[in-house]
């Protein structure tokens, strides 16, 4: 109950390691707690948890995979910071602000459209050759996290187009809505069938985008407690007004 009386929002900040000894003399001098995240980055995002923060280390755990993009990005090396408040000292270091919606998209992607996201030469440019590698161990995982959330797919194969061509959407978009800000693009699949939202919500993927909707991955709703399928808005930079609730405007791959 108490998630409802207070909405949900977090503050995302990279540091660098230097800056971390100062972020917990802050925090010690509040009397607040500063978490360490461990096994997942996706802890931090739970209502419960007020600030949390993540080594770069983090990223080589139970997420290797997924990783690899954290890695092959300019925030290698970096800590995260996932704060339930603003952090005034590192407002240079403010990455996104995360914010619960009511979004829902008109319709969620074709194959036709995922084929033509994974195709898409940026895409194919940015993305790890780590990214994949998957194990067979991985893949009963995933698969069993999809189940868990009500998902019959039985192919890790179509799970993992729908996971690339959803990380895809937001190097070059082409499903997406739009606001006086410009297009923002979302997430093309229900939670069930996607892979580490973090990397859109805290910039590592699609980061020239001023907004973003994002549906939390199997392990956001299991390790952070989200409400599966229920969009997140990762702003860059504080706005004014509200996004349009319930209509998108779908642009799919056959007309673009």
């Amino acid at each position: 109950m108490g998630r409802d009386k207070e909405p949900y929002r977090k503050f995302a900040y990279w540091l660098k390691e230097s800056q971390v000894g100062n972020l917990e003399k802050i925090t010690a001098d509040m009397g607040v707690k500063l978490r360490q995240a461990k096994g997942v980055m996706c802890t931090p995002l739970d209502p419960i948890n007020k600030i949390s923060l993540v080594a770069p280390s983090v990223w080589d755990e139970t997420c290797k995979r997924p990783g690899s993009w954290y890695r092959a990005s300019d925030k290698n090396g970096l800590y995260l910071v996932v704060s339930s408040f603003e952090l005034a000292q590192f407002e240079e270091n403010l990455t996104s602000i995360i914010t619960e919606t009511d979004f829902v998209p008109e319709s969620l992607a074709t194959r036709n459209d995922k084929l033509s996201l994974v195709a898409d030469p940026d895409y194919l440019a940015l993305a790890p050759r780590q990214w994949s590698e998957v194990e067979d161990t991985e893949k009963r995982i995933y698969l069993r996290w999809a189940k868990r959330l009500g998902s019959e797919i039985e192919d890790y194969e179509l799970l993992f187009l729908t996971q690339s061509a959803n990380h895809a959407n937001f190097t070059s978009p082409r499903l997406f809505t739009n606001s006086d800000g410009g297009l923002i693009p979302y997430s093309i699949d229900r939670s069930a069938h996607l892979c580490s939202c973090c990397l859109e919500l805290f910039q590592v993927i699609g980061e020239q985008h001023s907004q973003k909707l994002v549906a939390p991955c199997p392990g956001a709703t299991i390790f952070a407690r989200l409400r599966r399928d229920r969009y997140l808005l990762a702003s860059r930079r504080p706005r004014m007004g509200t996004l349009l609730k319930g209509e998108a405007a779908r642009h799919s791959a056959e007309n673009i």
